[in-house]
């Protein structure tokens, strides 16, 4: 009857700690196999963020990239163009400057200049075409910097030394019609340099009639003034746009005005 009582009485207590337990421990399995979607989820949601912030560069964004990083090629090639490229060049050079007791300011400019350009190995490359192909995708800088060379510099990159005269002169007049072109097609895409760069370029030269061309550099100098009122140099183009007028006839400011609204349009 002991054995008995003391059975059913471990029975009991068995019966009350399953009845206590097992919930929880279920309960702990549910949390488990609910949360498991969850971080699947959080997982793909990230994943998805990522392919779509990798794609939403714009193409115009790449080409301006793209622009700047062949503009500084080609300044780091110009740059370079007369640097000696040896030590024993250097050596040389820097005994010739001595002994004509040149200003320590350029030895120490040529000296910055020989360390950076001794891992270059580039400067053989046209920089002029790398210049004209990044003003061609939009950079303002590229195409002001066209018209910052002079003829000589040109006639050394372009290798115009190796042509007859009359070859000479054609190619110098190429390049001068192509800088054009491409400094009015970076203008027209908000090159606020290269829109100077036109109204004072006309005035001395038209590539297309070899004389001044003031109605060209008056139609510049009024689509600048409609299109960049917040310019810092504003006021310099509002003065050479009255200096122009002051030297040409109505007719011809007329034709400047209606010249600079077809700009607007080809924007």
């Amino acid at each position: 009857m002991h054995r008995l009582y003391i059975g059913l009485l471990a029975g009991l207590c068995l019966f009350i700690c399953t009845l206590y337990l097992y919930p929880k421990e279920q309960n702990k399995a549910e949390n488990i196999k609910v949360a498991a979607p969850i971080i699947d989820h959080v997982q793909h949601t990230d994943l998805t963020n990522t392919i779509v912030s990798t794609t939403r560069q714009q193409p115009e964004q790449v080409q301006a990239e793209s622009a700047e990083a062949l503009f500084k090629q080609a300044i780091q090639i110009r740059q370079c163009r007369n640097v000696p490229r040896s030590d024993e060049a250097f050596n040389q050079w820097l005994e010739q400057a001595l002994s004509r007791d040149e200003v320590h300011e350029i030895i120490d400019t040529m000296k910055t200049r020989y360390q950076g350009c001794l891992s270059n190995t580039n400067r053989d490359e046209n920089y002029v075409e790398k210049l004209i192909n990044a003003a061609q995708m939009g950079s303002d800088k590229a195409a002001d910097t066209l018209w910052l060379l002079a003829p000589a510099e040109v006639h050394q990159a372009l290798n115009f030394s190796t042509l007859t005269r009359d070859e000479q002169v054609a190619q110098v007049k190429a390049f001068t019609a192509q800088k054009y072109q491409v400094t009015e097609q970076v203008a027209l895409q908000g090159g606020e340099k290269a829109a100077l760069q036109l109204i004072r370029g006309y005035q001395y030269l038209d590539p297309d009639t070899g004389g001044q061309n003031y109605i060209q550099a008056l139609a510049y100098s009024h689509y600048f003034l409609q299109t960049r009122q917040d310019s810092e140099v504003y006021g310099r183009v509002e003065w050479t746009r009255q200096y122009l007028e002051q030297r040409m006839t109505l007719d011809e400011i007329t034709q400047a005005q209606q010249l600079a609204s077809e700009l607007q349009h080809r924007e």
